[in-house]
């Protein structure tokens, strides 16, 4: 691996994480690449559904859209060309650890490639970076590793977002038109899970919590849903004798940051907007069954989580292989609300 003189890096290009919790965890690595390379322009490759996360992001100079079926056909179809200009730098930085994203970092023809050197990467990229034998690693700490294997210097690895003036408007007017701010504190759930089933905590476990906040602390609750989640978030309403507001389809990713940000507290499994909303400084209390909160809870004393730590857990699958969920069944709203009571 030859030493990359970053003195004549003007462009670097990043090919994002796939899923819109890694994304954000990966926002201290935006933002160290921007300290080390204050003047360089830096780009974004990401999937279109985490486009508006990433355009919260003020290290980011420009976003290029390129999801794995428009790869394909421009691949299958010699059309890569048509990308190769916008997508070439003078270092590609490949976030995600699959082959794909060393391939599209190889044909754009940067300089300098630098990636993990995994899954027959490495003859792929110009400058391979070894998995750490840490197999607890931080996820946060795992992307800044690819800045520190090349000599440069990450920022703190607790970062927050400041919103866009023109987007907390947006988020506040919003809120207004459906609560009273002033009354009560303001607390976000999030019910659902785009990994699997068993990262999701029963939805009548989270009506009976958001029925408690309601009753105990005078509580504003808001259900949090994305694309698929409408009937999940009902259902979480059903289950509560109180009246909770369902915020389904109100949640696009341009707009949650900010919506996220105007919460006295955000409960949820191990989501995306989870760590969007640890992001932008809002506590957090976070429900884990089958992934290790070792390796992605929120940091920092406003976090906490939930995690019966069974023999089973973490197995990092998306159904329960033992068809039971207990690691997520056995946590109780009990539970949860014992480690709200360190927020409210």
């Amino acid at each position: 691996m030859g030493k990359i003189d970053f003195s004549v890096s003007e462009t670097h290009t990043v090919l994002a994480p796939n899923w819109i919790g890694d994304t954000a965890m990966a926002a201290p690595f935006f933002a160290s690449l921007r300290s080390n390379f204050p003047d360089s322009k830096i780009r974004v490759i990401v999937n279109p559904w985490v486009e508006g996360l990433v355009q919260n992001y003020p290290w980011v100079d420009e976003i290029i859209k390129l999801d794995k079926k428009s790869f394909w056909y421009l691949l299958k179809t010699f059309r890569f060309g048509k990308l190769k200009n916008k997508l070439s730098s003078d270092t590609f930085w490949l976030l995600p650890n699959s082959f794909r994203s060393a391939l599209i970092g190889y044909l754009s023809s940067s300089k300098s490639r630098i990636g993990y050197s995994a899954r027959f990467r490495k003859q792929l990229l110009t400058n391979p970076v070894f998995l750490s034998e840490n197999k607890s690693q931080y996820l946060i700490d795992y992307y800044l590793e690819l800045l520190v294997a090349n000599g440069l210097n990450p920022v703190s690895k607790r970062i927050s977002i400041e919103i866009r003036d023109d987007l907390l408007e947006v988020s506040k007017n919003t809120l207004e038109k459906l609560v009273d701010l002033s009354q009560g504190p303001l607390i976000g759930i999030h019910p659902g899970a785009f990994f699997g089933s068993s990262k999701t905590w029963k939805p009548k476990n989270f009506g009976l919590l958001a029925e408690r906040l309601i009753d105990r602390e005078n509580a504003n609750v808001l259900i949090f849903g994305g694309p698929g989640e409408k009937e999940l978030t009902e259902m979480v309403g059903k289950h509560s004798k109180a009246k909770a507001l369902n915020f389904f389809g109100k949640d696009n990713l341009l707009i949650l940051p900010g919506l996220l940000s105007m919460l006295d507290a955000f409960i949820s499994g191990d989501t995306g907007p989870l760590h969007i909303a640890s992001l932008v400084g809002t506590p957090t209390i976070s429900i884990f069954g089958p992934t290790d909160p070792k390796l992605t809870a929120p940091r920092g004393s406003n976090n906490f989580y939930v995690y019966q730590n069974l023999d089973c857990s973490p197995c990092f699958k998306r159904v329960c292989p033992l068809h039971h969920h207990d690691c997520m069944e056995k946590i109780t709203v009990l539970d949860v609300e014992n480690k709200l009571k360190n927020i409210l």
